[in-house]
């Protein structure tokens, strides 16, 4: 075929894979008439991610007909059941990990089967993460994001401490042994606290069971008589002796006591800290730090969980879009649709890309972390691809500051209990307050009432 003949027939295949691709996403919506949906989390005013959904929206209308409705509400424990029980949900929310199955059985979330199934998103879903979406062969969520517990450091700190190697990587701590080390050397050297366990907010629970499970304990069994906490157990008071000799022995612990997840930033952020359990994700991880303490990006580093007596094992949490239960056929659609375009789903069109690359093109040049990762929620080896792709033109740290971490495979991750986890955190908190501010407390007997406490007035009621 001559050269003059090929560039015409290319023209009409591209023009006709654009036609295609157009023609799949748009048999989900009915254009002619006007459709109308809400979305929650909206960003705020201040938020330099307004103007994306903004424009988005935008794209919905004109594209689909469809009408966008910002609703700045965000999930919470004590805002969702009075939303919820009223119908005033937004067409599509945020919710966590811990609570997806008790928002499932509450009916509180749609049915997305037919609608996800028809798009084929079902069948890239991480498999670890499905059940939390998944009830009975149906379906009622999409998994947002996926993070791994690790541990986040101040690499400032480390180099005043003598902490790094001769190529300036950080000599991150393996064992919990070898964490009271590394925080002793950190405090001596530079005055400054070691490590930092949090306690309020129940971020003391979220950070405490990493070091439960990797002493070998366990929080919650489902019985032949339901389910039981099994908190007091000699692996979990183990665990909690070694947090309490972190400060009274080890003396490595922040001065203050009540450190809640906002607070624990800013000790980090600030240089007055320098280990403490995070979230690793994709991106905007450290977003928070950097723009608040103004911390420089290449000062963040992140490491594994470290191993106890039972290895390494780290929480896997993260969030999950739902859709109000009063959603029309129309408006599920709509609303994948929606994620489609937000860069929310497995879909690896240039159009299903386009937001994320927005995303990382923008935090690079905010001077946020590009490079680290959170878990896949989309398992699809194309869609992995795709995202890696886009995400190494953006690549703004040394990786090797973040590659223990990005070695998922020598961490077991462990889901968030699946009955009333959140409540579990707030009672852990006290128990962790209690032994860090008395020296003379007892972690058997704490946990003992703990546990008790936690059967009575949530896994009971539950067993009913």
């Amino acid at each position: 075929m001559s050269k003059k003949r090929t560039l015409p027939v290319i023209i009409i295949l591209l023009c006709a894979g654009v036609f295609f691709s157009l023609f799949i996403h748009d048999k989900y919506i009915k254009k002619e008439k006007e459709i109308i949906i809400s979305v929650g989390d909206w960003p705020r005013e201040s938020s330099s991610r307004r103007a994306f959904y903004e424009e988005y929206a935008a794209i919905m209308k004109k594209k689909h007909n469809v009408v966008v409705v910002a609703d700045e509400w965000s999930y919470s424990i004590d805002s969702f059941l009075p939303k919820a029980a009223s119908g005033q949900l937004p067409n599509i929310y945020n919710t966590w990990f811990t609570e997806s199955k008790k928002i499932i059985a509450s009916g509180y979330a749609a049915d997305i089967t037919g609608p996800l199934r028809g798009r084929g998103w079902d069948q890239d879903i991480n498999p670890v993460i499905l059940p939390l979406v998944k009830e009975n062969g149906r379906f009622y969520g999409i998994p947002r994001d996926a993070y791994l517990m690790g541990l986040m450091c101040n690499l400032d700190l480390f180099r005043k401490a003598g902490l790094v190697d001769a190529a300036g990587i950080p000599e991150i701590p393996q064992t919990f042994a070898e964490l009271t080390e590394t925080a002793r050397t950190i405090k001596e050297q530079t005055g400054c606290a070691g490590f930092l366990i949090a306690t309020h907010g129940n971020t003391g629970g979220w950070h405490f069971m990493n070091i439960a499970w990797s002493f070998g304990a366990e929080f919650i069994k489902e019985t032949t008589n339901g389910w039981k906490a099994v908190f007091n157990s000699p692996e979990a008071v183990a665990a909690l002796q070694y947090i309490k000799d972190l400060q009274h022995k080890a003396g490595v612990l922040p001065d203050t006591i009540l450190i809640d997840w906002v607070k624990s930033q800013e000790l980090i952020g600030t240089g007055r800290c320098a280990m403490k359990f995070e979230a690793g994700l994709d991106y905007h991880g450290f977003d928070y730090v950097i723009d608040n303490y103004h911390i420089d990006k290449d000062d963040i580093a992140m490491g594994s969980i470290p191993a106890g007596p039972a290895g390494r094992v780290a929480l896997l949490g993260g969030n999950i879009y739902m859709v109000a239960p009063n959603s029309t056929d129309d408006q599920i659609n709509a609303v994948l649709e929606w994620l489609r375009l937000m860069g929310e789903s497995s879909d690896t069109s240039r159009e299903g890309l386009r937001n994320m690359e927005e995303v990382y093109k923008n935090d690079a040049v905010a001077g946020y972390v590009v490079g680290n990762s959170g878990v896949p929620v989309w398992v699809n080896p194309e869609y992995s691809a795709a995202g890696e792709r886009v995400k190494s033109q953006y690549i703004n740290v040394n990786l090797d500051y973040f590659q223990e971490f990005l070695d998922f495979d020598r961490v077991t991750m462990r889901l968030e209990e699946p009955v009333n986890c959140q409540e579990l955190y707030q009672i852990l908190d006290w128990v962790i307050q209690t032994v860090l501010t008395d020296p003379n407390a007892d972690p058997q007997d704490l946990l003992d009432r703990a546990s008790m406490e936690f059967q009575k007035n949530y896994l009971d009621k539950v067993n009913r």
